[in-house]
Formats: C-alpha cells, sequence, structure tokens
C-alpha cells in the first residue's frame, strides 16, 4: 500500500535531518513492503533527493508568515513528499497527494501541521497547475 511505502520515506528523510551517516535504513524501513510499494518509495525519495534544494526553497517561499527555521521537520518532511507527488506521479489525484502528506503530518507532526501542510501544498499544487480540482 503506497500509504506504507510514504511513511518509509517519511521516516528515512526525517532521521537523515538528524542521523546522515544510516545509510542501510531505507532497506530496514522497506523490508515488509511489496516489490511495488518499494519500487514507489525508491522513486519519491530519490526525486525529493534530486530536488531537495529546490522543495526546501519553495516551502520557506510559501510559508510567508514563518522563518525556516520555525517549520518544524516533520513538516517540511510530509511537504517534500507531497511536492514529489505533485510533480512525478501524474496519474494520482491531487486531494489523494494532498491528504496523504496531512496524514503523515497528523501521525508525525503537531496539531496544527495538518492545516499547514494542506495550505503549503494546496498553494503549491495551483502553482505546477494541478490546483484546479482541489
Amino acid at each position: 500500500m503506497r500509504t506504507r511505502a510514504r511513511e518509509a520515506v517519511f521516516t528515512y528523510i526525517f532521521s537523515k535531518l538528524f542521523n546522515p551517516g544510516d545509510e542501510g535504513l531505507f532497506d530496514v524501513l522497506c523490508g515488509e513492503l511489496n516489490a511495488k510499494d518499494k519500487s514507489f518509495a525508491s522513486f519519491i525519495l530519490d526525486n525529493i533527493n534530486k530536488n531537495w534544494e529546490k522543495y526546501s526553497e519553495k516551502i520557506t517561499a510559501l510559508a510567508e508568515n514563518f522563518r525556516e527555521e520555525r517549520i518544524l521537520c516533520a513538516d517540511k518532511c510530509a511537504i517534500m513528499i507531497g511536492f514529489c507527488e505533485l510533480d512525478y506521479c501524474l496519474d494520482t489525484d491531487i486531494p489523494i497527494i494532498i491528504d496523504e502528506a496531512v496524514k503523515l503530518s497528523v501521525k508525525f507532526s503537531t496539531e496544527k501541521s495538518a492545516d499547514f501542510v494542506n495550505g503549503i501544498l494546496a498553494q503549491y499544487a495551483k502553482e505546477v497547475g494541478r490546483g484546479c480540482n482541489i
């Protein structure tokens, strides 16, 4: 299930923010995923890594009233997964992408994170031309 794949990616990138040296963690996190979901997780992670700077800058730009250091790491990770899916998973409906990222923020961050993550992803979806059906 892609939800579990997203959680594996989330956990990995969150961990890498604090412990950049654990290269084997991703394989452990994906250990119970089927081949299709592991492939999806790898695809998302690869594209997040390729676009890390771009996505970081975009989060800061869209979070107009927040300094970068005030954005929670967990929220940043959820948003990056959403950005990546909006950019590369054109077969996935926008509400599903945003809902999955919001669920990650609800599970791993604060009460206020859901609204923040939802708002940033809705703005980004409109910017990249995928926001007309939200």
